[in-house]
């Protein structure tokens, strides 16, 4: 498929996901139109700026006549009308996690997956990959939020990508992937997984799947992550191998440091700030830094990204380390995730999208730290019938 030649239509486009994939196809070159429902979204605004036409409804009539190829929300069923109307006509049909693999196999391409902190990671590794070299790195990402200060994902090239890979119906596993990392791995969506062991079994064939010589990337400090990463090393001696966290052993050991920085023991002897504090989050930024780094290595030329051009062979990896992790202090934050709406009169509004009890742990940790001896009030709205009946008791605890 030449995206240049292509003309897209997405139904349901105002949800997250779909206005990234949007605005990320007329980067790409592609002609972009959609449709969803009349009620405004956080999204109609940076659909609007990117003169994307929205249309109101589901009717077959509403399909323009020269579409080529069809993409939509997997909030919707394929027997909607316009649905119907594209198969008729034999347009190409598209799921958004369908189209997400369709693009994974255009260029080298690179995942975060896990239970959580699969958005955040997507955007912080975006960021300090778009800010550590003077020398602008060829990649675009695509999450299921965006950075505060961008509309949408970013997009710097298509040499490379960065994709939020969701383990929810095994949709991860029709990526192609080069690489992957994997935050943790606990019991999610149980309309679909029947336990932990489902969940743990679906991570395992995502690592069977990696493209011979590809990277796996976990995080140490979790259980299903470390239990993942022995399965690799017993079943994969071809795949490049890190681990991170505060019991990792190698270069990417968290060692904690004074006033809330921390080090890797990669680079001891120096601190880095962070721009939060909760356990989770600080694994989180770092790991998005091991993978962005992961990625840098992984091209034809990495030192071509570094501030000093004289640096040895030997140092590459230090010094790529330390330009990423610079770069921490300066992210912005992440849409929706223990994002300031507001601060008036006394009082500060956040938004949060934590809907699993592990989650929400991490938010109100995180509340706790930024706002110390503030009273929090908490609004839960729960996030499908099926997780809040299997995790009840987790979610009162929590």
């Amino acid at each position: 498929m030449e995206l240049r030649e292509e003309r897209c239509y997405l139904v349901g486009i105002k949800g997250t996901g779909m206005a990234n994939l949007a605005l990320l196809l007329l980067r790409l070159g592609a002609s972009v139109r959609g449709c969803d429902v009349q009620e405004t979204f956080l999204t109609d605004l940076s659909l609007q700026k990117a003169d994307i036409g929205i249309d109101v409804g589901f009717s077959d009539s509403l399909l323009p006549s020269t579409t080529t190829c069809v993409i939509y929300s997997s909030a919707y069923a394929r027997d909607i009308p316009i649905l119907q109307a594209a198969q008729a006509k034999q347009i190409p049909l598209y799921s958004y996690p369908e189209f997400l693999a369709l693009l994974s196999s255009m260029q080298d391409s690179y995942a975060v997956a896990g239970t959580h902190g699969k958005t955040t990671t997507c955007s912080v590794a975006s960021h300090v990959l778009a800010g550590a070299s003077e020398r602008e790195f060829p990649f675009y990402a695509l999450y299921g939020s965006s950075m505060v200060d961008q509309e949408g994902s970013l997009y710097q090239g298509g040499e490379c990508a960065l994709f939020e890979a969701c383990e929810y119906q095994d949709h991860f596993l029709s990526y192609h992937l080069r690489g992957v990392l994997v935050t943790c791995i606990e019991y999610d969506h149980p309309d679909y997984f029947a336990d932990l062991d489902a969940v743990k079994a679906s991570f395992r064939r995502l690592v069977d799947k990696l493209g011979r010589g590809g990277i796996l990337v976990g995080c140490s400090d979790d259980a299903g992550a470390r239990e993942l990463l022995s399965y690799a090393h017993q079943t994969r001696s071809d795949l490049t191998i890190m681990e991170y966290g505060y019991t990792a052993s190698g270069p990417f050991q968290v060692l904690a440091r004074p006033e809330g920085k921390i080090s890797l023991s990669l680079l001891p002897e120096y601190s880095f700030s962070l721009t939060v504090g909760a356990r989770a989050l600080v694994l989180d930024h770092v790991g998005a830094v091991v993978l962005a780094l992961a990625m840098l290595l992984d091209r034809p030329k990495p030192k071509l990204y570094l501030q000093d051009k004289g640096l040895l062979t030997d140092e590459v990896l230090p010094s790529l380390a330390s330009l990423l992790l610079m770069q921490l202090p300066s992210y912005p934050g992440c849409r929706a995730r223990t994002e300031v709406l507001a601060d008036e009169r006394g009082v500060v509004y956040v938004d949060d999208y934590a809907h699993h009890p592990s989650e929400i742990l991490t938010s109100l940790e995180e509340l706790r730290l930024a706002y110390p001896g503030r009273k929090l009030l908490v609004i839960f709205c729960p996030h499908t019938a099926s997780r809040t009946k299997a995790l009840l008791s987790s979610f009162a605890q929590a």
